[in-house]
């Protein structure tokens, strides 16, 4: 008699390739930090992570347990490719300035405490107000309580995607291939996992979405059994990030819609009542807490509309896919372009197929009509990335389209029409087709010379040596009085927030940069200085420190050939009162004079 198979199928030996997956990852950053350039090795380790899961799903054996374990792994298993990229350390730009929130929490007990590199981060305190209490229980630092605040939140995305696409689809195996097509869109490796605050409630908002399918499928005596935990997670949304709040609100709104259209009914299961409590919460916070968002979202949006239109219209080129700004940033290899591009096809394909088999089987569905209506909106996102001053929104858009997406592209995964003999071709194929998505999406979705670590700290004769910033930011954190302010780059601000615990001014609102960068002292420079508070200038040569993604790390030998003149940092001497304090290579400290 055959030994029956546990419920658990191949989870165990999945697992155990994701784990070397994810160790091949991390010797490839290690090489990577030591100069060498492993990019093979690295896809190597993405792919043994994620094909196995993802041939797993395909077939048609697999328990539900089974596959939710698998899409569960997947999802954790890519988020610890961005840990050990870079751990113990914070180095995305928006990372340092989330983490700077939720120390400021724990150091003096109270929310919304101004951030000076992002004013409109205090405003959606969710993150940092979660993190902050891990810390305070835990003793973490903001750091580790982050890495684990997120990786939570993978692991609800993960199970939301799962539940989500299983109610809507009726098919355990349509919902693991979705939750896994999922894991290939563009932000999914890199961008989605940062500690930001979207990465904590785009999970929600998944999260929510399969609670509203399940209310739908309960029972009407159930309704308001629902009603609590779909009231506290749209507050939750609204409390921790203001595109994903808009997003809630006009997802219910259309799915209400959607409802009334079909059915002609405002009644049960129509979730109205639940689209307009999410708009007037998120218009509550925006204009009673979080008004400062206007001043965010309005000059992003504004540039986005305007750089559409010129481009457009023929009056600007359009953007150059592919290369990165400035000629020290390396462009990706043609090689990796046509992957990425075969990616998009891909999905375009899959989603030509999945609508339909969308259309044939649930077009009387309303969540299946909307998730059509997004995937045919992330396709438009991608149009915007040939605007320059589009290209972000339509990235950030792009994730919360691919919801939509991942679920079509899911039914024609799905859909098999062929002999029972040929399935394990189409399975093989199916797998290949999701490995170029995943890899591509990664490519698409981050810069090239970015995928892999660079060197923060090297060690040489016994000591470890940190990169020019890091080493400013921990000497201040030594040696500068809590509280006193600098004036910084981009990168050495960021830095100086965490782990330098100090408030740091940068970019042009006030003019940092300007203050920073010219070769002379102007008449103006001195009292913006003062009216800012600023007791400290950091004056950093390098170009790159104004690159919000690279200026963290030890300089190669093309960025220094492009370092601004010595004038930028030897002006401060001629400045009354200024003194040097610091200086470390291409970067000096100067300590202003109080004033009289």
């Amino acid at each position: 008699m055959a030994r029956p198979r546990p419920q658990t199928g191949f989870l165990a030996p999945i697992a155990l390739a994701a784990g070397i997956g994810l160790l091949i990852c991390s010797l490839a950053n290690a090489l990577s930090r030591e100069g060498g350039d492993p990019m093979l090795l690295y896809w190597a380790g993405v792919l043994l992570i994620s094909l196995p899961t993802f041939w797993r799903l395909t077939s048609r054996d697999a328990t539900r347990g089974e596959r939710l374990g698998l899409v569960v792994l997947l999802g954790l298993s890519l988020y610890g490719v961005k840990v050990v990229r870079d751990a113990p350390l914070f180095t995305f730009s928006d990372e340092m300035v989330h983490a700077f929130n939720a120390d400021q929490i724990v150091r003096h007990g109270e929310l919304f405490r101004a951030n000076p590199i992002l004013a409109v981060t205090p405003s959606f305190p969710g993150l940092e107000g979660a993190t902050s209490a891990l810390m305070e229980l835990t003793g973490m630092s903001s750091y580790w309580a982050g890495v684990v605040v997120v990786g939570a939140a993978r692991l609800a995305m993960m199970i939301g995607l799962f539940v989500l696409f299983a109610r809507v689809s009726g098919s355990n195996r349509t919902a693991g291939l979705g939750a896994a097509i999922y894991a290939a869109n563009f932000n999914f490796l890199f961008w989605g996992a940062q500690f930001s605050y979207e990465s904590l409630a785009l999970p929600l908002l998944i999260v929510l979405l399969a609670a509203v399918a399940e209310r739908d499928a309960s029972p009407r005596e159930w309704a308001r059994d629902w009603a609590l935990p779909l009231v506290l997670g749209i507050a939750s949304i609204v409390v921790i990030h203001h595109l994903t709040s808009y997003a809630t609100a006009v997802f219910l709104i259309a799915l209400a819609g959607v409802y009334w259209v079909l059915r002609r009914d405002w009644s049960w299961p129509n979730p109205w009542r639940y689209g307009v409590l999410a708009t007037l919460l998120a218009l509550a916070w925006l204009f009673l807490v979080a008004n400062s968002t206007f001043g965010y979202l309005g000059p992003v949006l504004g540039s986005a509309f305007e750089s559409v239109f010129h481009t457009a219209s023929g009056e600007a080129p359009p953007r150059a896919l592919f290369q990165g700004k400035g000629s020290s940033v390396p462009t990706t290899p043609i090689l990796a372009r046509g992957v990425a591009l075969l990616a998009v096809l891909i999905l375009a394909g899959a989603a030509a197929l999945g609508l339909k088999k969308a259309w044939d089987r649930y077009r009387r569905d309303p969540f299946v009509l909307i998730f059509a209506a997004a995937s045919a909106g992330f396709f438009a996102t991608l149009l915007l990335r040939l605007a320059p001053a589009a290209w972000e929104t339509g990235n950030r858009l792009s994730e919360y389209f691919f919801v939509g997406l991942a679920f079509i592209a899911a039914l024609a995964a799905a859909w098999e029409r062929r002999p029972e003999g040929l399935r394990r071709l189409d399975r093989a194929a199916l797998t290949a087709a999701f490995g170029v998505l995943i890899v591509g999406g990664a490519i698409a979705g981050w810069p090239w010379d970015l995928q892999l670590a660079s060197p923060l700290r090297v060690s040489a004769e016994g000591r470890t040596i940190s990169s020019p910033p890091l080493a400013l930011a921990e000497w201040a954190r030594r040696e500068i009085p809590e509280g006193d302010r600098f004036a910084a780059t981009i990168a050495d601000a960021r830095l100086l927030l965490t782990p330098g615990e100090h408030v740091a001014l940068a970019g042009k609102t006030p003019d940092i940069e300007d203050i920073l960068e010219e070769t002379g002292i102007s008449g103006w420079e001195a009292p913006l200085l003062r009216e800012e508070d600023v007791r400290y200038i950091v004056a950093d040569r390098r170009q790159i420190a104004s690159d919000a993604t690279r200026g963290y790390y030890f300089s190669t030998a093309s960025e220094e050939e492009e370092a601004l003149p010595v004038q930028v940092v030897s002006k401060f001497n001629q400045m009354p009162g200024a003194k040097r304090i610091y200086s470390g290579g291409d970067i000096s400290v100067y300590e202003l004079g109080k004033p009289e």
